[in-house]
């Protein structure tokens, strides 16, 4: 397995793999989790309301942003309880979530757990394709005081590309929506409808953008939907290195 792998954004992929149709369907519950200092640990439900049996694969992968992207690797220092579940049909399955760490959160902690179903290939006959969901849940151990996020938007163009970048000086993630840059002249294009990602604490985050202003002295306009409302911002596009 590659010890560093792309976070995804959403909060459910379906995976295609060559086995018959089975009843069995993975639930989970809650789909975002937040635990608040002093806590250090929660639980996560599994639940399988189909007819057969099915069995989980539980990760814990810390979630970071580097160079503006979104980046995981393997977590040391929270782990989840059982690594792997059998659930029997029509019944619930409790995974517990531990912080291992004894040093406070200063600055909010941010985790991907990845639940996996795991398909039954024992019966396979190649011919029909089941779908196997996996779960990404977020998950942010916060401060006491969690403060908030403070975000600073920069473009750059680079490699004839546009990039639009929000830096976080704050403790706390923020969570971005319908982002889109203007010229200034009424041009609006989106970058992403719904959900545009997290700007995690202390980090910065990076888009594509389409290059809507194609003057040096124009600056960029951006539009979001932030955790405490619209956000609106502008930034003049520089050239990178």
């Amino acid at each position: 397995m590659r010890k560093i792998i792309k976070a995804i954004s959403t909060s459910l992929t379906l995976i295609a793999t060559c086995a018959p149709v089975s009843a069995a369907s993975l639930q989970v519950t809650p789909i975002n989790i937040e635990v608040a200092a002093p806590g250090a640990a929660t639980t996560v439900t599994l639940n399988n309301p189909g007819t057969t049996p099915l069995k989980a694969q539980i990760r814990v992968y810390r979630w970071s942003l580097v160079n503006g992207q979104e980046h995981l690797e393997p977590a040391t220092d929270v782990i989840a309880s059982p690594p792997v579940a059998a659930l029997q049909p029509k019944t619930d399955y409790t995974v517990r979530l531990v912080r291992l760490s004894k040093q406070p959160v200063t600055v909010e902690e941010t985790y991907r757990l990845l639940i996996d179903e795991i398909p039954d290939k024992s019966n396979a006959s190649g011919v029909v394709v089941a779908m196997a969901f996996r779960y990404s849940i977020p998950v942010f151990f916060t401060p006491a005081n969690p403060g908030n996020g403070a975000l600073t938007w920069s473009a750059t163009r680079q490699n004839g590309k546009l990039f639009v970048s929000a830096t976080n000086s704050g403790t706390r993630r923020v969570r971005l929506a319908d982002l889109s840059v203007g010229d200034g002249n009424g041009k609006s294009t989106v970058i992403a409808k719904g959900l545009a990602g997290y700007v995690l604490a202390r980090s910065s985050k990076s888009w594509v953008a389409p290059d809507v202003s194609k003057s040096a002295n124009s600056p960029l306009l951006i539009e979001a939907q932030g955790d405490n409302g619209p956000i609106n911002a502008s930034a003049l596009p520089q050239n990178g290195r």
